[in-house]
């Protein structure tokens, strides 16, 4: 064993393996094998081993000691989040419906902020509560193809074809077992928001109430006629209430939604267009021209009938109808009352309040025959008057008479000769006073002209007094036969 330095002396426990140096020994690496220990071991009087690896041990522990901590933090910032997602916000037009364990606690949370258990201890469901809009355009019409939406009917109907492919048209079957077009908008509302959230999936929602929809326009255009739907009004011919297309097929498509209990109500019902087949449409267009006419026909004659009544009775004309032909039925019948109602019709054409089935009825004749009965009374007066006048003058003429016979007969006579001679058609010749005198005259033209005028004009008069009465005759026939209204 070679020596150590003096200045670090081996150890004595410590071996020293150093190689004997030889001849071929390298000096250099004899200095360097000898350096001095950079670690020197120390025996159990010194520190340990445990001791050298404190430093470690802290870091460890520091490290494990923060993410110990970290974990911590997170740990109560989940849970924090996850106490906090049961606080949610109900929209405007929304209505919540707060869980708890599957158990309804609260059904009419308004809008703002509502608070519930985290799921899934608890949950808040939210119903909109606004109106939604279901639009049926292709399920009762033809298949328009691309852009055939924005073409008119007419259009259509040009191009239309004679039969329906149930693949891809729709179509209504109605009563009368023809078929008919319609397009419609149904609009809803959400009126039970709980027993909508227990029985209606909101992914489904839509085409149930289009299928109820769908189904109450099938049965309500099963009960009318291609008529009804199209016109939208009742046929002549029909008995009972007439159930129009969009109340009816609204009340059983509510129906259907009630069934389900839904909570739905269907709040509007509207038919957008109604049409016959296609094919059909200009045939029904020149029917509807037609009864418009009619229509317009029925309307003017109703407007003659009214100036007519007006020009000759005015406002009396109904009552006057009514009573005249009671008047009738009782001579028919040979009633003895038909005295007593031409009393009441001769009161009612002279303006006196009469009575009716016991109501008091004051009349107010005006018109043609106000002035008619005006003129028959100022007839009657004046035969009267002259009747009374011609009366006193043979009074006179009968006491004159007695008195000296040949004054009134003279009188009389130098009267009637005055009135002859003064005639329009007698014409006076001076003669000389000769034995035998032989005239070849004519007539004076002058005279002649206008005796002929004065009697044309009189039979223009005659005639047309004749022509207007024909005429109040038979409108006053013609309004007996269509008036039927009874005074009130």
């Amino acid at each position: 064993m070679a020596d150590t330095p003096p200045n670090n002396p081996a150890p004595d426990n410590l071996p020293v393996n150093n190689p004997p140096l030889g001849p071929a020994a390298n000096p250099a690496m004899v200095v360097a094998r000898r350096r001095p220990a950079s670690i020197n071991l120390r025996d159990g009087q010194g520190e340990t081993n445990a001791s050298l690896m404190d430093p470690a041990n802290q870091s460890l522990a520091d490290a494990l000691r923060i993410t110990y901590r970290i974990l911590q933090v997170g740990m109560l910032g989940l849970f924090g989040m996850f106490a906090f997602s049961g606080l949610q916000t109900v929209q405007t037009g929304e209505k919540g419906i707060r869980l708890m364990l599957g158990a309804v606690q609260t059904d009419d949370l308004a809008p703002g902020f509502a608070f519930s258990l985290p799921r899934p201890l608890g949950e808040i469901v939210k119903i909109r509560t606004g109106v939604e809009t279901l639009s049926l355009r292709t399920q009762f019409f033809p298949a328009v193809g691309v852009g055939g939406e924005n073409q008119t009917v007419q259009v259509l109907a040009a191009s239309a074809r004679g039969t329906l492919d149930p693949a891809q048209d729709g179509a209504m079957l109605t009563g009368d077992l023809s078929l008919a077009h319609g397009r419609f908008t149904v609009q809803y509302q959400r009126r039970d928001i709980k027993a909508n959230a227990r029985n209606i999936s909101p992914d489904a929602e839509a085409n149930m109430v289009k299928a109820a929809a769908i189904r109450g326009i099938t049965h309500a255009a099963a009960r009318l006629t291609i008529d009804e739907v199209y016109k939208n009004q009742a046929e002549p011919t029909r008995k009972g209430e007439f159930p129009a297309l969009d109340s009816e097929a609204r009340r059983l498509a509510q129906a259907t939604l009630d069934g389900m209990n839904s909570g739905i109500d269907i709040i509007q019902f509207n038919v957008e267009e109604r049409q016959p087949p296609l094919i059909l449409i200009t045939k029904f267009a020149a029917v509807q021209s037609s009864q418009s006419d009619a229509r317009r026909e029925v309307e003017k004659a109703q407007t003659e009938r009214s100036e007519t009544l007006a020009n000759v009775a005015g406002e009396a004309a109904p009552m006057l109808l009514d009573l005249i032909e009671r008047y009738d039925k009782a001579l028919a019948t040979k009633d003895a009352e038909a005295e007593a109602i031409l009393l009441k019709i001769n009161a009612a054409m002279e303006g006196k309040q009469i009575e009716i089935d016991g109501n008091p009825v004051a009349s107010r004749v005006a018109g043609r025959v106000a002035g008619r009965l005006s003129e028959a009374q100022q007839y009657r007066s004046s035969i009267v008057s002259r009747a009374q006048a011609d009366a006193r003058v043979f009074d006179a003429k009968l006491a004159a008479f007695k008195v000296n016979p040949s004054v009134v007969i003279n009188g009389d006579w130098t009267e009637a000769l005055g009135v002859f001679l003064n005639h329009d058609s007698v014409m006076i010749f001076n003669l000389p006073s000769t034995k035998l005198i032989d005239l070849l005259i004519n007539r004076d033209p002058e005279i002649a002209k206008r005796q002929e005028q004065a009697r044309t004009e009189a039979e223009v008069k005659r005639l047309e007094g004749d022509r207007l009465k024909k005429l109040d005759s038979m409108q006053f026939e013609n309004f007996k036969s269509t008036n039927t209204t009874t005074p009130e």
